[in-house]
């Protein structure tokens, strides 16, 4: 796609960085990978770990009660007063995503009435795995994505020719760029529509002609 079978212009190593990037950038795009976590709410305790491959939150309940996302700045705001010792039933939470303590924060200490086994559940973007080899399948190994493989290399390949210095490269870098996008709506299309009750159409093949077909 760049021009450069030969690895002339980029090492293997640049590839596989802008590679690995923009499989991670398709995930936070159309929120295609999904996983869930649980935990075990302790009388007296506000944080809790956030999953290791975390990308992002989508939903955080506590004994089945969905809790309201919201930031440190907004509960200054809201409560104008110290709300750390606040205590009770959490109803927000926020998210510390310190790459050396990353937590999730309740707005409220959790007390006995509130502690369980497993009734902390946070359903989250996951961080696809790393490509290191080539038997690694992109997007976790996700049969439904396959379809979407491509997408990755376009942005990829996108990035690498935008720094080019020539104008044929720079034409090229859009038209893929386009393409990355097309595939981003296809695929936020067709999940979407995995929770209708009528079937979907995932395209056939790899071909960029077959999307939105």
């Amino acid at each position: 796609m760049i021009g450069d079978p030969s690895n002339q212009r980029f090492t293997t190593s640049q590839l596989q960085a802008e590679i690995q990037r923009w499989q991670e950038q398709f995930v936070l795009d159309t929120k295609c990978l999904v996983d869930v976590d649980t935990d075990s709410i302790v009388a007296g305790t506000r944080s809790y770990d956030l999953p290791t491959d975390i990308l992002d939150t989508v939903r955080v309940a506590v004994n089945g009660i969905k809790l309201e996302r919201t930031s440190k700045y907004d509960l200054d705001v809201l409560n104008n007063q110290d709300w750390s010792s606040f205590t009770g039933t959490p109803t927000k939470y926020y998210i510390d995503l310190d790459p050396n303590n990353k937590k999730i924060i309740f707005d409220r200490t959790p007390q006995s009435g509130d502690a369980g086994t497993n009734n902390l559940i946070q359903e989250y973007i996951k961080l696809p795995p790393a490509l290191s080899s080539d038997s690694d399948v992109p997007l976790d190994g996700h049969t439904l994505l396959g379809a979407y493989h491509d997408a990755i290399a376009y942005g990829a390949a996108a990035s690498l020719l935008n720094i080019q210095p020539d104008q044929a490269a720079l034409v090229m870098a859009g038209q893929y760029e386009k393409k990355y996008m097309k595939s981003v709506d296809h695929c936020i299309e067709n999940f979407k529509n995995l929770g209708n009750p009528s079937p979907i159409n995932i395209y056939r093949g790899r071909n960029p002609s077959n999307l939105g077909r």
